[in-house]
């Protein structure tokens, strides 16, 4: 076995203990005992045997029929406890995999949680990402149970083997050599279904993409205003079909070569048996010895045949769980440095954005060139310009999502890259262009934006308040404890509107230091968009601002705007002196004018 696997299995064996050590041990005894049952039945099986025999030869029947009374007691005493072990195994397993369940995704909830943004678009890590979490669910219980079937097999085969010592110490090595060949080509079968699933991992996920488009909700609109459904279709059957008839292939010629094996297999068991019989008849064992050395070499086979599976079943989980591993040893990529900073308690000195160049992981086009400008403290800030200019990407860096590749954010001087990830999140708020829509309450929605803030009845509803919403809240049935959404009962539905006015009432429920709104009033009516434009500078009293917008109404609530074009920063001023210079703000304006838009 290779090493790489061999560690794997072992450190799959460490997560079992450390989920639970208490259920390890009573699982452990468990099947001590079960792998001592088996020999207890077959011995069951010839004492059985020869006192039936010995009745019927008729010396000392009552003698006789009494021995067989006893034994047919003690056979039900096993049976009984057989019966239990059984009983037990089923509900020590469960609740054993309940635990290592639990360890196994505490494991990779602690990677996703702490993983920096930039990884989702890392189209390699979405690979290894998917291979570990497709394995992780149930390969590491696998491996545990594969090695306790391991261990009483063990158990079970080395009483055996004594047992047909006894009789000929040939027939265990008979038993080996015709065994070896299967387990051979399982071994190679496993190797070649490991490289198979590794290679074609996009392909696979392919097939999960057409999957989801023909039965998610968020593409069940489009599926059927533009027909789509049978394009869809035909390409994910396709894909699926493709796949599965590459893995037959593999798998008819591994029965094939089973099956030669196992003929082979049958021949040399008839003749092992024949052995046996004519042990028997020469009189060198009675009739309930042949019968517990014919159970004996069966089971014996059986058992070892069910070892050696185990045994190649363990490789090939400790293959897969190499991409489990993988996931949790991945060389993410990673922004937060060792020493971390806090963010400024007030902003004093205000935003620096200086040089700063970045493009998204595995692409090389480039979403910002050398932006540079700076935000006064209380300041608010428009940020505008075309499709792809940069706005959003921009958004996401002040939020600590990516890192600039060139230059830095600085806030009071301190770089946003030594910022610990929990202070920025406290001072920084934001209200990204596609908000989540969260299946809670109307008052988690809001509350979701500082839960380190009660969920006080006033806190919420003032909040609320200052998105325009607390009126719609108050008509639904439970008001702010209405569940929002589709998903469970009783739930409430809202247009896509309104749930920016529940996103933008999270954003404002975080007192933070800055506020970002990524196209604020993009969903929201007009008069709406009137009232938050009225409260806007109440709201953003005390705090600096970024409004990324196309409005020319939203825009104007900005004491400067920063416009970006595909060169970087185009142009600064306030809505007044841009409009006055007549430059690349002035141009779009009245593009916009001319088109209707503003």
């Amino acid at each position: 076995m290779e090493k790489n696997t061999r560690n794997n299995l072992i450190r799959s064996l460490k997560i079992v203990w450390q989920s639970s050590r208490i259920w390890s041990l009573v699982n452990a005894a468990v099947v001590l005992l079960k792998g001592v049952m088996p020999l207890l039945l077959i011995f069951i099986v010839q004492m059985l045997v020869d006192e039936v025999s010995d009745v019927l030869k008729g010396d000392g029947y009552a003698k006789g029929v009494e021995s067989v009374y006893y034994v047919l007691l003690f056979a039900g005493g096993v049976f009984v406890l057989n019966a239990l072990l059984n009983s037990l195994t089923g509900i020590i397993s469960e609740k054993h995999a309940f635990y290592i369940d639990d360890t196994v995704q505490d494991s990779i909830h602690a990677c996703t949680s702490k993983l920096d943004f930039a990884n989702y678009d890392d189209y390699n890590f979405q690979n290894i990402y998917y291979r570990a979490i497709n394995e992780a669910t149930y390969r590491p219980k696998k491996i545990y149970y594969g090695f306790v079937g391991l261990i009483q097999n063990s158990i079970t085969l080395a009483l055996i083997a004594g047992l047909l010592a006894g009789l000929n110490w040939m027939l265990m090595i008979a038993l080996v050599l015709v065994s070896v060949p299967v387990v051979y080509i399982r071994l190679r079968y496993s190797r070649k279904i490991f490289s198979f699933n590794r290679e074609h991992t996009e392909d696979e996920r392919s097939v999960g993409y057409y999957n989801r488009l023909l039965t998610d909700k968020a593409f069940a609109k489009e599926l059927r205003a533009f027909n789509l459904s049978g394009l869809f279709k035909k390409r994910f059957e396709e894909q699926k079909n493709s796949l599965r008839s590459k893995r037959f292939r593999m798998l008819k010629l591994k029965t094939g070569y089973e099956l030669a094996v196992q003929l082979i297999t049958a021949a040399a068991l008839i003749v092992v048996f024949g052995f046996i019989a004519s042990t028997a008849i020469e009189g060198n064992i009675t009739q309930g010895q042949m019968v517990m050395y014919f159970l004996a070499m069966y089971r014996g086979y059986s058992f070892l045949q069910d070892l050696l599976s185990r045994i190649s079943g363990l490789y090939e989980d400790g293959l897969f769980l190499k991409n489990f591993f993988e996931f949790i040893d991945f060389d993410v990529i990673r922004y937060e440095k060792k020493n971390v900073a806090l963010f400024p308690e007030k902003i004093k000195e205000g935003i620096l954005i200086d040089e700063v160049s970045f493009k998204y992981p595995n692409s090389s086009r480039a979403a910002l060139k050398n932006v540079s400008f700076n935000i006064n403290p209380g300041e608010t800030i428009a940020l505008v310009g075309a499709n792809g200019a940069g706005k959003s990407t921009l958004v996401k860096l002040l939020c600590g999502l990516y890192r600039p590749d060139e230059g830095s954010i600085c806030f009071d001087g301190v770089d946003l890259s030594e910022i610990k990830k929990d202070s920025l999140a406290k001072n920084v708020s934001v209200v990204f262009q596609d908000f989540m829509l969260y299946n809670v309450t109307a008052r988690e929605n809001i509350w979701f934006g500082n839960v380190m803030r009660s969920q006080s009845d006033e806190e919420i509803s003032l909040s609320a308040a200052k998105s325009g919403v607390d009126k719609l809240i108050e008509t639904l049935p439970k008001e702010y404890d209405t569940v929002l959404g589709t998903l469970f009962k009783d739930s409430e539905m809202l247009s896509v509107g309104e749930w920016q006015r529940i996103a933008l009432s999270r954003s404002f429920f975080n007192d933070a230091q800055l506020v970002i709104l990524d196209e604020p009033t993009s969903s929201l009516d007009a008069f709406t968009e009137s009232q938050l434009i009225q409260n806007f500078k109440a709201i953003t009293k005390g705090r600096t601002a970024i409004i990324v917008s196309h409005r020319m109404s939203t825009i104007h609530l900005a004491d400067r705007i920063v416009v970006l074009n595909e060169r970087g920063v185009a142009e600064v001023g306030t809505p007044a002196e841009l409009l006055a210079k007549q430059g690349v703000f002035y141009d779009m304006m009245q593009s916009m004018r001319k088109n209707g838009v503003v």
